[in-house]
């Protein structure tokens, strides 16, 4: 029997999404050491928001790509709690790959340059605006990273606690 599988383009925007994330979330927590590397503390800042901007629009492919081919079911019809859980989690990951880098860039008061190579200037928004998107972005990255932990918590116990084929089907195909 074939195990239900998420697409290749499913599986690589998964990955590359999740290595980026941990990019965004280790760029302002290490800002010492990544300000060396890049030239400066404001550098940290560029690749931030720009890596953030990317996950946004790549959240967004893998909404149109999850629409087009839909997901595979991976647990069990039966498992309806697990099922809930399972949707609600990926609801919000989604939910927050977009508010996060939409809430950033409200409230920036600086011109944007993404990737150094094309500079967006600020949105003429209000300081109340400012104020409340930089509170939800400074508030958001906790739910963010309480999401991301269960997430992957969850997939290593249905590996390796319920050694099911849920974590299987996000994994690279092997040859």
């Amino acid at each position: 029997m074939t195990e239900a599988r998420y697409t290749a383009a499913q599986i690589a925007l998964h990955w590359s999404s999740a290595i980026l994330v941990l990019a965004i979330i280790a760029l302002p927590y290490g800002g010492d050491l990544f300000a060396d590397l890049l030239g400066g503390p404001g550098e940290v800042f560029t690749l931030h928001k720009s890596l953030g901007l990317l996950v946004m629009a790549l959240t967004v492919l893998r909404l149109a790509v999850r629409a087009r081919h839909g997901a595979p079911q991976v647990l069990p019809a039966e498992a309806r709690l697990n099922l809930l859980a399972a949707k609600t989690g990926h609801a919000l990951l989604y939910l927050l790959l977009v508010l996060m880098p939409l809430s950033g860039l409200l409230f920036g008061k600086r011109p944007l340059n993404l990737f150094w190579l094309v500079e967006i200037p600020p949105l003429p928004l209000s300081e109340a605006v400012r104020g409340l998107a930089k509170d939800f972005h400074v508030t958001a990255q906790f739910l963010l990273f309480a999401l991301i932990l269960g997430h992957a918590g969850a997939a290593t116990w249905h590996h390796h606690v319920r050694r099911d084929g849920v974590l299987r089907a996000m994994l690279p195909a092997r040859d």
